[in-house]
């Protein structure tokens, strides 16, 4: 934990996202036209599965040149925008780095104007084909350029667009070796940054454009908190975007791979990544996506993403059976935001990840070493799958916490969850969006330790805007102990936001028969009965 901590402070650590970016996800290449994205949008609301983001893949584009929108499929983008907004959508867009290379069109005009290209080894502009045909690419070693690539976002994020997708960053060329740049294409940094070829600019390529995205949108919208998602990223990249793990396929073994995948890039500084739920790259039978969203609910970023020519991937696709998996696996994410955000906030502060291996709980445990089925969230929540065989657990108490009533939980795919003794985790209530986040009603879950004592926190702000680096947020420390025959539970709070004169817990005892609940209480010392 000490070595991923200087990491963070070498590399740099994330800033606290928009709490919206915590929710569930939908994207498909692509949602098209406009009627079908308020179609998907709806249906989640129809069917009562929470979902925060829709996503538009490349089809909303001209010919697919960025930063345009197709007159035909989306002739109204912020009436679009408009509308999710009015049922508690989020929307993210795509913009990728290549340019067309059209005599008359904007960006590359402007582009050809300020000298703003990656040029071959000859000071040449290079070309190279990407999904709008031949394309030139903006050399983001240049100051200047990142300046320039930021102002394209001016009337682009004002029409509502509340979240910014760069994919093709490595970048990639369709007929470039390998599938990406010749290693001999010049950069001419500027700045800290020296001129060098493409071979001193991998994956550092990618970094630079989610800085320049990320500086643009900033200033169009400084108020608000910018989400911006990156195919490629480096150390340091962190600070700008949100990475998730690329094209995948809709295989058992890719799907095995995501958990260590996620794991991996939180170990190397990256705390908000996940992988393409249900798979991209082919059509995944019921039992596969099933098992995929369950397990997918617990990764920081909770998307799913398919491509064209495959089976429709929405939760309800699969019938009512998947249709239920899904909609429990999700409301547990969401009766789980009090916690996940607290540890986006320790993320941010500290630079330890999210998503934890579950040898953070023992370092000393070498069995637990290899373990890349069963993960943590925080130091608290272990996630332990139900196709997961023999996986090596921490030694300790672990007791069995559900999140939802009537058993529902008992589905065949639903992960096993387990409190860690001494801990205390505040959950909230099953929600649609988290547009309807409140934190004044909390259940707290204290498992005791063998000590029968407990502790946990708490962070809240206003999960949107900047108002939390001036000490606007609430940062709760609870507290258990047991005195005779009562549990005794203290909140003492630090931050100044005011937002909530009373908040009114419910507690939650976890142990080994299950949960018992204690009627609501309020007030910052609570003492409880447990005869």
């Amino acid at each position: 934990q000490e070595v991923i901590k200087t990491l963070g402070e070498l590399t740099g650590k994330i800033e606290m996202p928009p709490l919206w970016a915590l929710g569930y996800q939908q994207c498909r290449y692509s949602y098209y036209p406009e009627s079908k994205v308020k179609e998907i949008a709806s249906g989640f609301r129809e069917r009562n599965i929470p979902c925060d983001v829709i996503w538009m893949d490349i089809d909303y584009m001209e010919r697919f040149k960025i930063f345009t929108f197709n007159s035909n499929d989306f002739p109204h983008p912020a009436g679009l925008n408009e509308y999710l907004h009015s049922i508690n959508f989020k929307s993210v867009w795509m913009i990728d780095p290549g340019v067309k290379k059209e005599d008359g069109y904007f960006v590359y005009e402007q582009g050809t104007t300020g000298d703003h290209w990656v040029q071959t080894s000859n000071n040449e502009v290079f070309t190279g084909n990407v999904w709008p045909g031949e394309c030139v690419f903006p050399d983001f070693t240049r100051p200047e350029t990142q300046q320039w690539w930021g102002t394209l976002y001016d009337d682009f994020i004002t029409t509502g667009i509340d979240g910014v997708w760069n994919d093709m960053n490595e970048p990639a060329v369709f007929n470039g070796p390998g599938g990406t740049r010749p290693e001999d294409n010049f950069h001419r940094g500027g700045g800290i940054l020296p001129s060098g070829t493409s071979l001193r600019y991998p994956y550092i390529y990618g970094l630079l454009m989610v800085k320049a995205s990320r500086d643009g949108i900033m200033k169009v919208n400084p108020e608000k908190r910018p989400f911006v998602l990156s195919l490629a990223n480096c150390l340091g990249g962190q600070k700008y975007a949100g990475t998730w793990t690329s094209d995948n396929a809709s295989t058992l073994e890719h799907f095995k791979m995501a958990t260590p995948m996620v794991l991996n890039l939180g170990l190397s500084g990256q705390p908000f990544t996940g992988p393409d739920l249900g798979g991209f790259g082919g059509s995944p039978d019921a039992d596969l996506f099933a098992n995929w969203i369950a397990v997918g609910a617990f990764y920081p970023f909770c998307r799913s993403h398919s491509e064209k020519g495959t089976n429709d991937q929405e939760p309800w696709a699969f019938g009512e059976k998947v249709e239920n998996v899904s909609r429990i696996a999700l409301q547990r994410r969401y009766r789980l935001l009090p916690y996940l955000y607290t540890l986006f906030q320790e993320a941010a502060q500290t630079g330890l990840p999210v998503m934890r291996p579950v040898f953070f709980a023992d370092v000393t445990d070498k069995s637990l070493r290899a373990e890349d089925e069963a993960f943590m969230w925080g130091d608290d929540l272990l996630i332990v799958p139900q196709w997961s065989e023999d996986p090596q657990l921490p030694e300790g108490i672990w007791n069995d916490v559900s999140l939802l009533a009537d058993g529902v939980e008992n589905d065949g795919y639903q992960p096993a969850l387990k409190q860690k003794g001494g801990s205390i985790i505040p959950v909230g209530s099953v929600i649609q969006s988290t547009e309807e986040f409140k934190t004044d009603s909390l259940t707290l879950l204290v498992c005791l330790d063998k000590n029968n004592s407990a502790t946990g926190n708490l962070y809240v702000d206003k999960g949107e805007g900047f108002d939390y680096r001036d000490g606007d947020f609430e940062f709760c420390k609870f507290s258990a102990t047991t005195h005779e025959n009562n549990l005794v539970v203290t909140c003492s709070e630090t931050g100044k936001q005011q937002t909530q004169k009373k908040r009114y817990y419910q507690i939650g005892v976890v142990n080994e028969s299950g949960i018992q609940y204690s009627d609501w209480q309020s007030g910052r010392k609570i003492s409880i009965s447990l005869k």
